[in-house]
């Protein structure tokens, strides 16, 4: 028994002072955090990348927009979505872009002027407004939707739902893995001939 027990304590003693493979057992324990951890890095990246595009993306068709080179709406709206697309570098799969127009800068995203009866700080169905884009009905957001004509504001705005595809990341960002990208940007058409282009 002393033996056997002398015999397996040796072994023991051996087997504890042995480090052969302890680099690959390490290696094996600490690469699938790493990985997770480059690919969420990366993904960060690419986010952070996609928004800055849109951005840039948006001051060029705005820039281009703007002048009214392009004398009919249809068309003039055509190549402001496909230089939107172009400087996105085709990423956005079914971006919602749209267009808004406005009556002053300052109207920008406020809602339809109403008459607050009840004193809720909300309209209610039946309190009086002033329906200032025309479309017969009371909206949180007076602009009405175009490209504008001449001297008109013009709200650009691109808006993208970034699916998170790493995991532990999924979780944490967005709401249920989903990262929602907007960029916009507000401007004044320049004046030209109104015979040229309308809204």
């Amino acid at each position: 028994m002393r033996i056997r027990d002398a015999w397996f304590g040796r072994q023991l003693r051996r087997f504890a002072r042995d480090n052969d493979g302890a680099a690959a057992l390490e290696f094996a324990l600490v690469l699938p955090p790493l990985c997770l951890i480059l690919v969420g890095m990366f993904e960060m990246s690419m986010l952070m990348f996609t928004q800055a595009s849109m951005e840039g993306a948006l001051r060029e068709a705005a820039r281009f927009g703007m002048t009214g080179s392009v004398s009919d709406p249809a068309q003039r709206q055509t190549q402001i979505l496909a230089i939107i697309k172009k400087d996105t570098f085709n990423m956005l799969q079914n971006p919602t872009i749209s267009f808004e127009i406005y009556n002053s800068f300052n109207s920008v995203g406020d809602p339809e002027p109403y008459v607050d009866s009840n004193g809720n700080g909300k309209r209610d169905s039946g309190e009086s407004y002033t329906d200032v884009n025309g479309n017969a009905q009371w909206d949180a957001d007076q602009g009405k939707a175009g490209i504008g004509a001449s001297a008109q504001i013009v709200q650009y705005t691109v808006q993208y739902d970034w699916h998170v595809i790493t995991p532990f990341m999924a979780p944490v960002f967005g709401n249920n893995g989903k990262v929602h990208l907007k960029a916009s940007v507000v401007l004044r058409n320049e004046p030209w001939d109104a015979t040229t282009s309308s809204s």
